[in-house]
């Protein structure tokens, strides 16, 4: 396990000179390279900038408008003190995702909650689980590319690259290069007969020939939004808000993996119940048994999250 803190570094002084000693900086090199590095620098940095933010806001770039959503998973625990940038970041992720082209999802570790933080004590996270560290502990013989491990806080991308969560620019820039699953996911509500309450039709088109055939089509059912105040450990006297977190993930296809799913007009097709409390949403993932790549993913239709009543 790794905890990043991030250091802020200011640049050197610059030493004042006399009006006497002051030469136009064209004719000083020495000066003029410095400023040409540092204006190339910042004319990369301002396009990377309008590529991966639209212009100032974290939106995925353009060019993924519209194809199979990419999906970011963090893993997180409120014990962390070098965590809520990335929860941070994964919020406004989601908030300026009107495209829906990505999938966020926190998975919330529990191998932070017996940890003693001096007089503070331990924090318990409410959203942490073994299942949730076993996923993350699964991922680390995945072969990802970027930052593998097993650490805190850690972004993993298309089940394919990893990376310190708050790494902002790093993160971003994954999220443009990876590729994007090559399986669609559609996800439509469908009444339920003799009930109120409504399920899913899951529906998978597109090229399946990469797709192992032990893949499995999972429901993460997950909280939609909390905030926390944070009393004990690390992160006391924080009010901390997280984003999509995991509190369930089902099993949806049958014994064998996603092959043994209904075929109609090349479509592969599956039908399921789900029951949402207050509070929660859900999404769709096709994704290998041993995790790695994952092929296809879809919120469940937002018309059945539950968001709570304010």
């Amino acid at each position: 396990m790794q905890r990043r803190t991030q250091t802020s570094h200011s640049p050197a002084s610059l030493k004042a000179k006399s009006a006497v000693e002051f030469k136009p900086l064209l004719l000083r090199p020495a000066v003029f390279r410095p400023v040409l590095v540092f204006a190339a620098l910042m004319l990369a940095l301002g396009y990377h900038a309008l590529e991966l933010f639209g212009g100032g806001s974290p939106t995925i770039a353009s060019e993924h408008q519209g194809t199979n959503p990419a999906v970011i998973e963090l893993f997180t625990s409120q014990g962390c003190y070098s965590c809520p940038p990335a929860e941070a970041l994964l919020g406004e992720l989601i908030e300026s995702n009107e495209s829906e082209n990505l999938i966020a999802l926190e998975f919330h570790v529990d191998y932070w909650d017996s940890l003693v933080y001096g007089s503070h004590g331990s924090h318990k996270d409410p959203f942490s689980s073994a299942e949730n560290s076993l996923r993350q502990r699964t991922y680390r013989r995945a072969n990802l590319a970027g930052q593998t491990g097993v650490y805190t806080p850690q972004m993993v991308v298309n089940g394919r690259f990893a990376a310190v969560g708050s790494k902002r620019l790093t993160v971003l820039d994954s999220l443009r290069r990876i590729e994007r699953p090559a399986v669609a996911i559609d996800v439509v509500e469908q009444s339920l007969p003799g009930s109120d309450d409504a399920g899913l039709r899951i529906e998978l088109t597109g090229d399946f020939s990469t797709v192992p055939d032990d893949s499995h089509i999972w429901l993460a059912v997950f909280d939609i939004k909390e905030t926390t105040n944070i009393t004990t450990g690390e992160n006391h006297e924080k009010m901390l808000t997280s984003h999509h977190m995991v509190r369930q993930l089902e099993l949806l296809s049958p014994s064998g993996g996603y092959t043994k799913l209904e075929a109609s007009n090349d479509v592969l097709q599956l039908q399921t119940d789900v029951v949402l409390s207050e509070g929660q949403g859900c999404a769709v993932l096709l994704q290998g048994s041993e995790l790695g790549a994952i092929h296809g993913a879809s919120y469940c239709p937002k018309a059945l999250w539950k968001p709570k009543n304010i």
